[in-house]
């Protein structure tokens, strides 16, 4: 017979054994869903869109308006002058040639232009008195001070244009050389233009 030690060692491996919890039940495995975009932004109605980007337009190049042609009118160095038809003519007339800057200021007071072509008047501004002519005719007086009208014409139609310039004084005055000008109309001149 066992010790009654033995037999109850035995008893309670027994019942140990057949209180232990139950197995596990097997666990339910989690199938991963696939990876999901971030969803989209909608704006709202209130919501401005963001501006896109876009590059900037090609800058178009201006094409340069041509330089008017130069034309100085004088009669000691010419009568009939050539230019091209259907572009614009810069004209300087009415060089007054006198004696000092002093004498010049003067004279700019008092010396009027009148340019004409083909009987129809021209206008044009006085240009401040300069030691030197503005174009192609070189001055030919001693300490010379130079007044000149200047005038833009847009265009002359091909063919021969009849041109005068006329000088007036409102008052008499030196011209610094021993000539004296003056009150009325002082000198006219005419000209040929030629436009081909």
């Amino acid at each position: 017979m066992k010790h009654p030690t033995v037999k109850l060692i035995c008893l309670l491996a027994l019942a140990v054994s057949s209180c232990a919890a139950p197995p596990p039940a097997p666990t339910e495995t989690v199938t991963p869903s696939p990876t999901s975009l971030p969803p989209t932004h909608t704006p709202s109605p209130t919501e401005s869109p963001k501006p896109t980007e876009t590059a900037p337009p090609p800058t178009a190049t201006a094409t340069p308006t041509p330089a008017p042609q130069p034309l100085l009118l004088r009669r000691s160095c010419g009568r009939d002058y050539v230019v091209r038809a259907g572009e614009a003519i810069e004209i300087f007339y009415g060089g007054w040639g006198v004696r000092g800057l002093d004498l010049a200021e003067q004279w700019a007071t008092a010396l009027t232009v009148d340019l004409t072509i083909d009987e129809l008047t021209v206008q044009g501004h006085q240009e401040p008195p300069a030691p030197d002519l503005p174009y192609n005719c070189p001055k030919d007086l001693e300490d010379s001070y130079w007044l000149y009208y200047r005038a833009i014409v847009p265009q002359l139609a091909p063919g021969t244009h009849h041109v005068t310039v006329t000088f007036n004084a409102l008052r008499a005055l030196p011209d610094g050389y021993g000539g004296t000008f003056g009150p009325g109309q002082i000198a006219q001149q005419t000209f040929q233009i030629t436009a081909q």
